[in-house]
């Protein structure tokens, strides 16, 4: 009997070391889940931190392209800003020139006057032909972003800030201001 209850008690303490056994097995299964399932969180959150950088420089490239393709394109645009500023003092010495040479003038100076006309219309067309606009603003109100007041005067038959006379005509390049019109308004 002796080794009846050996074995019994021997099968009792196997049965109980494998339960133990188990329960570690099941305690360690569990912290590998644990172990598993942050990493696999932490896998996730770097994924989401990569695909928003991803993204992110995706379009922040697509940002300077479109910024590239707008300043090429203002450069074509505006290409002949500096070349139309220079010659606008001799659009101005024109039409000064022609105001000199009046009506009654000798008939040398009139036919003269009547080729200056010519060219000056010329000149205008080919700036026009590039994007070069002429403003004349007499009659109308004043406009601060595209003419300057240079003078303010009470006159009759004018409301206020409408514009008497233009001393000045103003440009615009492709519909950028070059230069105000110089104008005088009605007070």
């Amino acid at each position: 009997m002796t080794k009846e209850k050996l074995t019994e008690t021997e099968a009792q303490e196997k049965q109980e070391d494998v339960v133990v056994e188990e329960e570690n097995l099941d305690a360690e299964a569990q912290e590998e889940n644990i172990d598993t399932a942050a990493e696999i969180e932490s896998l996730k959150a770097e994924k989401e931190a990569l695909y928003d950088q991803y993204i992110r420089a995706v379009a922040e490239s697509q940002n300077i392209a479109r910024r590239a393709e707008i300043d090429v394109a203002n450069a074509h645009k505006y290409a002949l800003d500096k070349f139309v500023k220079d010659l606008l003092p001799i659009i101005d010495a024109m039409e000064l020139e022609m105001k000199a040479v009046d009506e009654n003038s000798s008939e040398e100076l009139k036919r003269f006057r009547e080729g200056s006309q010519l060219m000056y219309k010329m000149l205008l067309g080919v700036c026009e032909k590039y994007g070069v606009k002429q403003i004349r603003p007499e009659g109308e109100k004043l406009n601060p972003e595209l003419h300057q007041a240079i003078s303010m005067i009470p006159h009759d038959g004018y409301e206020t800030n409408q514009i008497i006379t233009v001393a000045q005509n103003g440009y615009l390049l492709n519909d950028r201001l070059i230069r105000a019109a110089q104008v005088i308004v009605a007070k």
